[in-house]
């Protein structure tokens, strides 16, 4: 009868181990979660931030190419002199310049985005595995079962981020993907 006591109380107290374990896994997932959601909220700031950058930078590049527009509409007398041309053809070309890196920085903001999310995904599958009752509480198994099928996920959900940050630079479906003027 001993026995069975020393087996009974063996298991559960494997079973309130396996039940702490699969509690911290939920522990882990959830703070990685709030951690990315806080992550794609400062990437989406960049992205506003930089597209105000833009804004102001096509403004000037307006102005600069309404101003060579008017000095060539002057009077032959009046016009302007090629260095003062070649000034403003000089903004002209920084403006591009920065206008380029502006797409370019946007497109790695996007792929970035794209992949925190589809982490993010993963650990709320994560979560909702977590969230299903086990139907014997007492049994270290089911604890164990869910935790290696929550870390399953969470470990697909890696490798899938993994496999979108080496995708061929050709296919423009895949995250990660960045096009070059």
């Amino acid at each position: 009868m001993g026995e069975t006591m020393t087996k009974s109380t063996n298991a559960r107290e494997g079973a309130r181990s396996a039940e702490e374990a699969a509690d911290l896994l939920v522990t882990v997932a959830e703070t990685l979660n709030e951690r990315l959601a806080v992550t794609a909220g400062e990437l989406a700031r960049s992205q506003d931030v930089l597209r105000d950058a833009s804004n102001e930078l096509m403004a000037a590049f307006r102005g600069a190419a309404d101003r060579m527009v008017a000095a060539q509409r002057l009077p032959q007398g009046d016009a302007a002199t090629p260095t003062e041309y070649g000034m403003v053809l000089d903004h002209l070309y920084s403006a591009v310049e920065h206008l380029q890196s502006h797409d370019l920085v946007n497109q790695l903001i996007d792929a970035q985005k794209l992949r925190v999310d589809k982490m993010r995904g993963k650990l709320v599958e994560a979560l909702e595995l977590a969230s299903m009752p086990v139907s014997d509480p007492a049994s270290p198994e089911l604890w164990i079962e869910r935790s290696r099928a929550m870390l399953d996920c969470i470990v697909a959900g890696i490798a899938e981020m993994d496999k979108e940050a080496r995708a061929p630079m050709g296919d423009k479906k895949r995250a990660g993907s960045v096009d070059l003027f």
